[in-house]
């Protein structure tokens, strides 16, 4: 956008992408042949927020291109090299949600609500422009299975200040005094970890790790304690309440052991695992799945099926699970499930026969 009289400028440089790499194809040779018959990949953008603008001007078209090189390049690889089998991904609603999905409840500062409640019907005309890009393949006996690893949802509640995607979140772990900061010679707090004094964290979503000694580097928790620091830990995160509105602000908290039942747990994820209650987690991951926000909004992720094996027009009440999807596909294709699998076939939605493998 430029001034007539060059006053004012405004200009969107767009991700740089180099033309000539091929490191993430395999084989390497693909990467030349896709993009001689489909064009090089689009770039996007992440660039959104409070303004509707660049959610419509850029966002979302920038993202269309993209998702349409993908769709086009997946049918061509289809088509030339006989393929039986594709897995595929696109990002663009997740990045669109992150974006501006919680504007479409009017927040200060934004634009108003009703722009990104429309946005949002937009990406879904994306998604089902992209989805529908692959539907001509149900003719020639493919199957399609539409699924997400989660939902979005719309909150109208202050975060709880626990838990980051991109750090450690000090919050309550300060407020309640297991994470402890850094001071100056003043006396003012600083961006630093105390962790002589510091007896837990809470770095990542869902996930508080001890400060234990011999496991940590700088560990002040006697090993043989853990268990009573989480009793208190747990304990206390419980009888915590939000400073805005006086409720509780999580849901669940268990102990490693304890969360595998859920899924999680193991030697990967913290000593305690929590699960914020409705309305006060972040966009996703550290609420339950069946979280509900504003606008109908959730968390919970979709799974939609349909074509060569499966029946025509049902709907089940069975909650699909992501780790059910892996062995479902193997039914499908008449191949041995994962070795390690933890789910199960969704035998409720298999044609006669193979409900019965």
């Amino acid at each position: 956008e430029l001034a007539e009289d060059g006053s004012k400028v405004r200009l969107w440089m767009s991700t740089a992408f180099k033309v000539d790499c091929d490191d993430r194809w395999s084989p390497k040779s693909i990467y030349r042949e896709v993009i001689e018959n489909c064009g090089y990949v689009p770039p996007f953008t992440q660039m959104g927020g409070t303004s509707l603008e660049f959610a419509q001007k850029i966002l979302t078209p920038s993202w269309r291109l993209n998702a349409l090189w993908q769709s086009r390049a997946i049918n061509y690889l289809i088509k030339e090299k006989d393929l039986d089998v594709v897995f595929c991904h696109h990002h663009f609603i997740d990045h669109s949600a992150h974006q501006f999905w919680n504007y479409a409840l009017q927040k200060p500062n934004a634009d108003p609500a009703e722009g990104f409640q429309a946005q949002i019907d937009k990406t879904y005309e994306v998604a089902d422009e992209y989805i529908g890009s692959f539907m001509h393949l149900l003719d020639e006996g493919w199957t399609i299975i539409v699924t997400s690893d989660h939902g979005e949802q719309i909150h109208d509640k202050a975060v709880a200040r626990l838990g980051s995607a991109g750090g450690v979140s000090a919050g309550i772990m300060k407020e309640l005094g297991w994470t402890v900061m850094k001071k100056d010679e003043n006396g003012n707090e600083l961006r630093a970890i105390d962790w002589d004094k510091t007896v837990a964290v809470a770095p990542r979503a869902n996930q508080i790790y001890l400060n234990i000694k011999g496991r940590e580097p700088q560990g002040i928790v006697e090993p043989g304690d853990k268990y009573e620091w989480e009793e208190e830990i747990m304990t206390r995160l419980y009888g915590y309440k939000s400073p805005s509105t006086g409720k509780r602000v999580i849901a669940l908290a268990l102990r490693n052991k304890d969360a595998v039942l859920l899924g999680m747990g193991g030697p990967e994820c913290g000593d305690i695992i929590y699960w914020t209650a409705e309305g006060y987690n972040q966009d996703h991951t550290d609420s339950l799945s069946t979280t509900w926000g504003e606008a109908d909004t959730s968390v919970s992720p979709i799974f939609i099926a349909a074509g060569k094996g499966l029946k025509r027009g049902y709907a089940t009440e069975r909650i699909i699970r992501e780790v059910d999807v892996a062995p479902t596909v193997a039914a499908l294709g008449g191949v041995r499930m994962p070795r390690e699998c933890e789910g199960a076939p969704v035998y409720q939605i298999l044609a006669e026969g193979l409900e019965e493998i």
